[in-house]
Protein backbone atom coordinates (compact mmCIF):
# COMPACT_ATOMS: atom_id res chain seq x y z
CA UNK A 1 0.00 0.00 0.00
CA UNK A 2 2.95 2.44 1.06
CA UNK A 3 5.46 1.20 -1.62
CA UNK A 4 5.47 3.03 -5.05
CA UNK A 5 5.94 0.35 -8.41
CA UNK A 6 9.69 1.35 -8.69
CA UNK A 7 11.47 -1.55 -7.04
CA UNK A 8 14.41 1.41 -5.51
CA UNK A 9 11.96 3.66 -3.66
CA UNK A 10 11.87 2.55 -0.26
CA UNK A 11 9.70 2.38 2.47
CA UNK A 12 8.71 5.09 4.79
CA UNK A 13 8.71 4.56 8.40
CA UNK A 14 6.41 5.97 10.90
CA UNK A 15 6.88 6.63 14.55
CA UNK A 16 3.27 6.94 16.26
CA UNK A 17 2.09 9.49 18.93
CA UNK A 18 2.12 7.05 21.52
CA UNK A 19 5.84 5.70 20.87
CA UNK A 20 8.58 7.46 23.06
CA UNK A 21 11.97 6.04 22.04
CA UNK A 22 15.05 6.83 24.26
CA UNK A 23 18.34 5.38 21.84
CA UNK A 24 19.50 6.56 18.74
CA UNK A 25 17.41 5.45 15.45
CA UNK A 26 18.79 4.74 11.77
CA UNK A 27 16.54 3.85 8.73
CA UNK A 28 17.67 3.39 5.23
CA UNK A 29 14.43 5.22 3.83
CA UNK A 30 12.55 8.02 5.11
CA UNK A 31 10.74 8.81 8.25
CA UNK A 32 7.62 10.33 10.24
CA UNK A 33 7.56 10.95 13.28
CA UNK A 34 4.62 11.75 15.69
CA UNK A 35 6.25 10.56 18.72
CA UNK A 36 9.21 11.24 21.13
CA UNK A 37 12.80 10.33 20.15
CA UNK A 38 15.27 10.96 23.01
CA UNK A 39 18.49 10.14 20.55
CA UNK A 40 19.98 10.80 17.16
CA UNK A 41 18.69 10.27 14.10
CA UNK A 42 20.24 9.17 10.80
CA UNK A 43 18.25 9.01 7.81
CA UNK A 44 19.24 8.18 3.97
CA UNK A 45 15.88 9.19 2.88
CA UNK A 46 13.69 12.61 4.32
CA UNK A 47 13.12 13.29 8.20
CA UNK A 48 9.49 14.33 8.83
CA UNK A 49 8.34 15.75 12.38
CA UNK A 50 4.48 16.34 13.23
CA UNK A 51 2.57 19.01 15.12
CA UNK A 52 3.16 17.93 18.89
CA UNK A 53 6.00 15.74 17.78
CA UNK A 54 9.74 15.88 19.73
CA UNK A 55 13.16 15.21 19.06
CA UNK A 56 15.84 15.49 21.17
CA UNK A 57 19.10 14.61 19.30
CA UNK A 58 21.14 15.44 16.23
CA UNK A 59 18.83 14.46 12.88
CA UNK A 60 20.98 13.69 9.71
CA UNK A 61 19.33 13.34 6.72
CA UNK A 62 19.07 13.81 2.64
CA UNK A 63 16.18 16.75 3.09
CA UNK A 64 13.19 17.24 6.19
CA UNK A 65 10.63 18.92 6.96
CA UNK A 66 10.19 20.25 10.81
CA UNK A 67 6.18 20.33 12.10
CA UNK A 68 7.77 19.61 16.22
CA UNK A 69 10.17 20.33 18.44
CA UNK A 70 13.61 19.27 17.83
CA UNK A 71 16.74 20.01 20.58
CA UNK A 72 19.69 19.58 18.42
CA UNK A 73 21.87 19.82 15.32
CA UNK A 74 20.19 19.46 12.02
CA UNK A 75 22.60 18.31 9.18
CA UNK A 76 20.62 18.10 5.85
CA UNK A 77 22.19 17.30 2.30
CA UNK A 78 19.34 19.18 0.18
CA UNK A 79 16.17 20.73 1.43
CA UNK A 80 14.94 21.61 4.75
CA UNK A 81 11.34 23.30 6.25
CA UNK A 82 10.79 24.92 8.69
CA UNK A 83 6.92 24.81 9.24
CA UNK A 84 4.82 27.08 11.14
CA UNK A 85 4.41 25.15 14.28
CA UNK A 86 8.24 24.04 14.34
CA UNK A 87 10.70 24.85 17.54
CA UNK A 88 14.22 24.16 16.26
CA UNK A 89 16.77 24.51 18.96
CA UNK A 90 20.91 23.68 17.58
CA UNK A 91 22.64 24.45 14.52
CA UNK A 92 21.11 23.76 11.17
CA UNK A 93 23.53 22.89 7.68
CA UNK A 94 21.51 22.40 5.03
CA UNK A 95 21.66 22.91 0.89
CA UNK A 96 18.02 24.67 0.49
CA UNK A 97 16.20 26.43 3.65
CA UNK A 98 12.46 26.93 3.79
CA UNK A 99 11.28 29.14 7.14
CA UNK A 100 7.34 29.19 7.68
CA UNK A 101 5.88 32.34 9.14
CA UNK A 102 5.24 31.45 12.67
CA UNK A 103 8.78 28.77 13.12
CA UNK A 104 11.05 29.45 15.56
CA UNK A 105 14.66 28.56 15.14
CA UNK A 106 17.49 29.36 17.83
CA UNK A 107 21.15 28.19 16.60
CA UNK A 108 23.58 29.08 13.41
CA UNK A 109 22.71 28.30 9.91
CA UNK A 110 25.13 27.08 7.23
CA UNK A 111 23.97 27.00 3.76
CA UNK A 112 26.41 23.72 2.42
CA UNK A 113 27.98 23.71 -0.33
CA UNK A 114 29.15 20.42 -2.38
CA UNK A 115 31.80 18.58 -0.61
CA UNK A 116 33.95 18.51 -3.82
CA UNK A 117 33.35 22.37 -4.74
CA UNK A 118 34.67 22.64 -0.83
CA UNK A 119 37.71 20.44 -0.86
CA UNK A 120 39.20 21.84 -3.94
CA UNK A 121 38.87 26.17 -2.95
CA UNK A 122 40.40 25.58 -0.06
Amino acid sequence: MFQSEKPESKTSSILGPELEIHGDVKVSGSLLIYGKVFGNIQSNGAVRTAKGSVVNGNISAKEAAIGGKVDGDLKVEKKVTLGDTSFLSGNLTAAILTIEEGAKFDGVCSMAKDSKTAKTET
